[in-house]
């Protein structure tokens, strides 16, 4: 039997119902327009460490050619604190839809490992895009210490307990790690002294106001060149090509362990992003790395591009997660 509509409000109830229907059945080409669309405005991409550390320099550099390609400006905002869980925290609880962004990296991954406050997870709470380079980290000394090699630095802190001072960028950074992990493998004792970036840590190693300290080679290299520093080694299995006569850890004799893999950085958004934006991000960023006159100007800071697919950066993220728990809780580090 057939509806009779009587009345007003039914009339009204109707309508809308018609409307409803008509809604639902556009709803597939509205997600077909929203995908073209992304990205319609300005995008922020979130770094936890202060301007001038690596982590800032690989996702500046990476930054402006990509806002070219995605047509839309990328905002590097410096969120330094917690050896990058400050940032980390934040992206986790950002907006899943594509215009908030982070650095996807080391110091991501062992946050909640270290730090208490960092109370992300970080398999369940980002969905990682790509990892874009990978650089090492070189040891870097003050031209004030008697100390002038690995070995003799070794050999000052075993005569000397606690007399060194190694300087760090945040508990769980990548400096920090290095030193965590030199420590363990010379079996020697040092003060370590945080500081809220690599850049002001540096700078005090050229003071002489802390003597050591882990630093991606972008932060170091100008300055060893400069006889500002004293560069004493290099992370990973090969010496870097724009100082070679500088010797890898282990070719001193020092196992880094984990390490030896080197640093890596990458992008990541929040958990919930859809696939369209991240497939859209994958496909910009590895694009922009293809880019020689990028790999020129990364290339001469010691990073290497990467690239690859979002299962590819899951894998790895999945990876370390699973090594840095299994490491520092080995070591008795606790979140504090």
């Amino acid at each position: 039997m057939p509806v009779v509509v009587r009345g007003s409000v039914s009339v009204a109830l109707a309508a809308a119902a018609m409307g409803l229907a008509a809604l639902w059945a556009g709803a597939p080409a509205q997600a077909q327009d929203s995908a073209a669309a992304y990205p319609s405005r300005s995008i922020t991409f979130l770094v936890g460490f202060a301007a001038g550390g690596p982590t800032d320099v690989i996702a500046r550099a990476v930054a402006v050619p990509l806002q070219e390609e995605l047509g839309q400006p990328v905002v590097v905002e410096n969120r330094p604190g917690g050896g990058g869980s400050t940032a980390a925290l934040a992206l986790s609880r950002a907006a899943p839809d594509g215009y908030t962004l982070g650095s996807f990296d080391i110091a991501m991954v062992v946050g909640p490992s270290i730090v208490a406050g960092a109370t992300y997870d970080p398999i369940r709470d980002f969905r990682p895009i790509v990892v874009s380079a990978r650089t090492p980290l070189s040891f870097v000394g003050a031209n004030t210490l008697p100390a002038k090699t690995v070995g003799e630095i070794i050999a000052l802190a075993k005569a000397k307990p606690d007399d060194l001072k190694l300087a760090h960028s945040g508990v769980g950074s990548p400096p920090h790690l290095g030193a965590v992990a030199f420590l363990q493998a010379t079996a020697t004792k040092m003060v370590l002294v945080p500081y809220r970036g690599a850049a002001p840590a540096i700078q005090d190693i050229v003071a002489g106001h802390v003597g050591l300290l882990f630093t991606a080679p972008s932060t170091s290299i100008a300055l060893g060149r400069e006889g500002k520093v004293r560069i004493l080694g290099v992370t990973g299995h090969q010496r870097m090509t724009s100082m070679p006569e500088v010797p890898t850890l282990r070719e001193s004799g020092v196992d880094m362990g984990g390490l030896d893999a080197n640093q890596w950085f990458g992008v990541a958004a929040p958990a919930g992003t859809p696939d369209h934006v991240v497939a859209r991000i994958n496909a910009a960023v590895n694009k922009v790395l293809k880019d020689k006159a990028l790999q020129e100007k990364i290339g001469r800071l010691e990073f290497t591009v990467a690239g690859g697919t979002p299962e590819e950066a899951a894998a790895l993220g999945r990876s370390q997660v699973e090594y840095w728990r299994k490491t520092l809780a080995a070591i008795g580090i606790k979140p504090e």
